[in-house]
């Protein structure tokens, strides 16, 4: 439980970032920021690879933090971080700010109810979890939208929910890098179709 606790606690700190964008509304401060964060995590990636005995404590000493499947490939934190500045990059702020809460808060719920009270599976997820990650990307979008000057339509919101929490649940790369990506991607598509922003 303690496990589960930690790891959940450290996916909510990411939600520093989009935090940041909405205070400063600064495209080139939430960038830099997440740039070096993102750098120092691929410095801790390139250590560990190089040196299997500081991998070997890292996961030791991180082992609330950190799931075994890591121990041989990026870390997910650097896939979300890959994620985060693509985004920041590519997209417009409301696009990253309601990506990022999706990403974090999606998984977290289809994390929690999979493992609860998940019973149809599909590969190594459950309909159950692609469900909670929908309901709480639309809760949190409608959120976003009633108390911050962050504004999207909600039509934008629903489709690209679905799109999250679909890919989430099919996807063969890493979630933490594609769900946010695919999510950026449809509402910028509706926004230019629809919404001429």
């Amino acid at each position: 439980m303690a496990y589960i606790v930690w790891r959940k606690l450290w996916r909510i700190s990411g939600l520093i970032f989009p935090v940041i964008y909405i205070i400063y509304g600064s495209k080139k401060i939430t960038f830099l920021f997440s740039f070096y964060v993102l750098c120092f995590f691929l410095l801790i990636e390139l250590l560990r690879f190089l040196n299997s005995h500081f991998n070997s404590w890292l996961f030791k000493r991180f082992k609330l933090i950190l799931k075994e499947e890591e121990l041989n490939r990026l870390l997910n934190t650097t896939f979300f971080l890959i994620f985060l500045n693509l985004a920041v990059f590519f997209f417009r702020k409301e696009v990253v700010i309601y990506s990022v809460f999706f990403v974090i808060l999606g998984d977290i719920s289809s994390s929690i109810m999979g493992r609860y009270f998940g019973r149809i599976r599909i590969r190594n997820k459950t309909l159950e979890g692609a469900v909670a990650f929908f309901l709480t990307c639309l809760f949190f979008g409608y959120l976003l939208n009633a108390i911050t000057p962050i504004k999207l339509p909600m039509v934008v919101v629903f489709w690209s929910a679905l799109t999250a929490s679909s890919v989430e649940l099919f996807s063969i790369i890493d979630d933490n890098l594609s769900v946010g990506l695919a999510s950026c991607i449809v509402m910028e598509i509706i926004l230019r179709m629809f919404f001429s922003r």
